[in-house]
C-alpha cells in the first residue's frame, strides 16, 4: 500500500526558514484535494492559493483588495474580514481531515548564521537551512510509517512517496539529501520511495502543505523572537492537531552537526498523538457460528 506525502517550504529570508507537510492514505488525500479545489480555488475563482499571498493581500488575493493598485494598504475591515473568512475555511479543511498527520521543521535563521561563522572559522562549511529542515521532515516521516507498519504481516506494509512543491533552487540536492538520511536511518527510510517535485496547480494538496508550514513557521518566530502580539487563531488551531513542530534553534543545529547519524534525539517543540491509523482493505475473516 502506497500512502502520499506533501511538503512545502516557507521561508522570510530573515528569521526562519521552514519544510514541512502531512502525511495521509492516498485516499484521504484525494478526498482532501477534491475539497480544496470546492472549497478554497473555486468558491474564491482562484487560479491557485498561497497563504504568503493571502496574509498579504497580495497575488491571487490582489483582486479582492479595496484599490488593488495600492496593496501596501491597510486591510479595511471588509478586506479583513473576507481574508479571514478564507483562511478559516483553509484550516477547517485541514482539520476535518483527521486521519492526516501534520509536522514542519523550521530553522531559527540567526542562530543557523551564528553556526555558521563557527564553523567558517573552525573551517567546515554548515550546509544550507533546507538540508537541516529536510533531514528532519524525512526523519519524522520516516518515524510515522515505521509507527503504521509496525506489527503488521509484509503483505500489508505500507511505504509512503514524498512530494515536494517544485522549486528548481532545491531539486538538484533533493536526491543527495534524501540519500544521506537513508545512510544515516536505515531502519525508518526503508519505508520512504525516493521524493519527486511537481506543480502546486497540478497537485492541489501541496497548496494545503504551503498553508502548515507557512503557520507553523510563524509560531515558531512568534516563540523565537518573544513577539507579544495575540497568537493567531489559525496557529492555534492548527498546532492542537499537528503532530510535530520542530524548532532548529542553535542548540538543535549544533546537535545534528555533532551527531550527524542521530538527528532522531533532537525533541519537538511541538508533540500531539499522530491520528493516522491503518485501514483495513482486505476481506474480513469470516467467524464461525
Amino acid at each position: 500500500m502506497i500512502y502520499a506525502a506533501y511538503f512545502d517550504e516557507s521561508d522570510d529570508n530573515d528569521r526562519a526558514y521552514g519544510v514541512g507537510g502531512f502525511i495521509g492514505n492516498q485516499f484521504d488525500c484525494v478526498h482532501l484535494d477534491w475539497a480544496w479545489k470546492e472549497h478554497i480555488l473555486d468558491k474564491y475563482d482562484l487560479k491557485y492559493f498561497k497563504a504568503s499571498e493571502l496574509e498579504h493581500g497580495v497575488g491571487e488575493f490582489r483582486r479582492f483588495r479595496d484599490d488593488p493598485n495600492n496593496t501596501d494598504a491597510r486591510f479595511s475591515s471588509r478586506e479583513r474580514a473576507l481574508f479571514t473568512e478564507i483562511k478559516t475555511r483553509t484550516v477547517d479543511l485541514f482539520l476535518d481531515a483527521e486521519f492526516l498527520v501534520g509536522f514542519v521543521a523550521v530553522v531559527v535563521l540567526p542562530d543557523y548564521h551564528r553556526l555558521v561563522e563557527e564553523f567558517r572559522i573552525a573551517g567546515f562549511v554548515l550546509p544550507q537551512p533546507y538540508w537541516f529542515a529536510a533531514q528532519v521532515v524525512y526523519m519524522e516521516a520516516g518515524y510515522v510509517m515505521n509507527y503504521l507498519n509496525e506489527g503488521e504481516p509484509k503483505s500489508q506494509q505500507a511505504y509512503v512517496s514524498p512530494v515536494y512543491d517544485s522549486q528548481e533552487e532545491y531539486q538538484r540536492s533533493a536526491t543527495r539529501i534524501f540519500e544521506e538520511y537513508r545512510e544515516k536511518n536505515p531502519l525508518w527510510s526503508k519505508w520512504l520511495l525516493a521524493p519527486r517535485y511537481e506543480s502546486d496547480q497540478d497537485y492541489i494538496v501541496l497548496q494545503v502543505a504551503d498553508n502548515l508550514v507557512y503557520e507553523m513557521r510563524k509560531l515558531v518566530i512568534k516563540d523565537a523572537f518573544n513577539e507579544v502580539r495575540a497568537e493567531r487563531i489559525a496557529m492555534t488551531r492548527l498546532k492542537q492537531r499537528i503532530e510535530k513542530v520542530y524548532k532548529l534553534n542553535y542548540d538543535a543545529l549544533k546537535s545534528i552537526m555533532n551527531r550527524p547519524a542521530n538527528v532522531v534525539k533532537i525533541q519537538p517543540e511541538i508533540s500531539n498523538p499522530p491520528p493516522l491509523r491503518r485501514r483495513r482493505t482486505g476481506p474480513r475473516r469470516k467467524t464461525g457460528s
